[in-house]
């Protein structure tokens, strides 16, 4: 028998051990209590996650009634102040507290030996990234959920940029170190992006790019800008397009043996924005658009490019799958005008005038009107030979104040060559020629506008 408890007793030696650091454990935290020291071993406990993490609550709750008690006799002391706000932004997380606490040690600091504006100055950085969370945002705007996007932008925009304009208001003082960070300026950049001020947009990317090399969301921000600008400035887009891919080839590259959902994405928008280089790039847009859509299968904007590149090279072979991108793409996101207008347009040329003329008359009944979408149910009507409407249409889309800043130049010389043909179909030579003669454009316009009105005139 007492054989049999001394092989017992060697074989469960290592409890006395272990039971003995955890004594010492529990006195290191008590006699810690009232100060921070979270890198600490605590032995046995180091291994005991719940009574590490209760160690921690003891000597934090400790540490934090010690300070306030503190500043509650002498609310003056500058240490206590700084200790205070550091322990609520680091430990804490929680920069609104800890601003205020910085705010009362600065008031108080005749010494100026704490940064304390630099502590401030990141706290309302923080606040306003805590608010304004970019993931939520970034992905509701490309998904072209606009209701979305906007009910989150109107609840969380002025609250963050309240904070923000405090932070940058305060660039004036000068810091020991600046403690904005890539985070920031990808931040920024989004706010500027977002009311269209790429300019500056541009710049925040640019810096972020600096500060963080492998930073996907910044060179595809960066190449949404020059994107963007493209649209606007014609006579730079070849030039604009071309810097915006590269920045994505940048990010493909840097991001090599990664997921790159940004940058993919990003590729997306560029094809959207640049048919001349989307031309001949059907296999990579299939291959890319399987991909995504099994990751997100409610982005339409993948099924939409794909559509567009079965456009780019058609055949009479590609329309069922062309077609069929368009409705994945418009019944994917109901709320996308631009979605409705191309399934429903394409349907009515490439399938049944009739029924893409049902489809683009709800889009009209869902949607407000635009200029597109007028002209287009035009010229479906057109196909389908029904000309007092196709020129109602027309005219409305060409005439109508509410269109007049979103015209589009392709479209309105095409406009004018369905007002002609209409106008000849229902008797009005006179009308007919002036319109071909606008599509013609003294030759330099539609092709088959300037045959027509040759023919007419002779």
């Amino acid at each position: 028998m007492t054989k049999q408890l001394h092989l017992i007793h060697k074989e469960y030696s290592f409890l006395y051990v272990l039971f003995g650091e955890a004594i010492f454990a529990l006195l290191i935290v008590f006699f810690n209590l009232g100060h921070l020291d979270l890198d600490h071993s605590f032995g046995i406990i180091d291994k005991i996650g719940w009574a590490k993490e209760l160690g921690f609550y003891y000597q934090k709750n400790s540490y934090e009634s010690k300070l306030i008690q503190q500043l509650e006799n002498t609310p003056s002391l500058v240490r206590e102040n700084w200790e205070l706000g550091l322990f609520y932004l680091e430990q804490e997380n929680n920069p609104e507290k800890a601003i205020q606490y910085f705010t009362k040690g600065f008031e108080n600091d005749v010494t100026g030996n704490f940064p304390f504006q630099n502590k401030i100055f990141e706290s309302h950085i923080r606040i306003g990234l805590e608010i304004f969370r970019l993931e939520e945002m970034i992905f509701k705007f490309w998904e072209y959920d606009y209701p979305l996007y906007t009910k989150i932008w109107d609840e969380k925009y002025e609250k963050a940029t309240s904070y923000y304009n405090i932070a940058t208001g305060m660039e004036s003082s000068s810091f020991s170190t600046d403690p904005r960070t890539a985070e920031f300026f990808n931040f920024e950049g989004n706010l500027r992006f977002y009311a269209n001020d790429f300019v500056n947009a541009e710049e925040s990317f640019k810096t972020c790019i600096s500060l963080q090399t492998d930073r996907e969301e910044c060179f595809i921000g960066l190449a949404l800008v020059k994107l963007r600008k493209a649209a606007s400035l014609p006579e730079e887009r070849a030039s604009l397009e071309s810097e915006a891919y590269s920045l994505i080839q940048r990010s493909f590259e840097i991001h090599e043996k990664e997921d790159k959902l940004f940058t993919k994405h990003g590729l997306f928008e560029y094809w959207v924005q640049s048919s001349y280089n989307r031309y001949g790039q059907r296999d990579r847009i299939l291959s890319l658009s399987k991909e995504l859509t099994q990751k997100f299968d409610d982005i339409g904007l993948y099924d939409y490019v794909s559509g567009l590149s079965y456009f780019d090279e058609w055949k009479e072979s590609f329309t069922p799958k062309m077609l069929k991108s368009f409705q994945l793409a418009a019944e994917k996101e109901p709320d996308s005008i631009d979605y409705c207008i191309e399934y429903g347009y394409n349907y009515a040329y490439y399938e049944n005038s009739i029924k893409g003329i049902e489809i683009l008359e709800e889009c009209k009944s869902k949607f407000t009107p635009n200029y597109r979408l007028l002209s287009y149910l035009g010229d479906s009507y057109l196909l389908a030979g029904k000309y007092e409407k196709a020129r109602d249409y027309h005219l409305e889309a060409e005439n109508g104040e509410a269109y007049s800043a979103q015209k589009e130049q392709h479209i309105s010389i095409q406009n004018a060559y369905s007002l002609g043909r209409a106008n000849l179909q229902l008797g009005d030579k006179i009308e007919g020629i002036k319109y071909l003669d606008i599509a013609c454009n003294g030759g330099q316009g539609l092709l088959q506008a300037c045959s027509r009105l040759e023919k007419e005139k002779e």
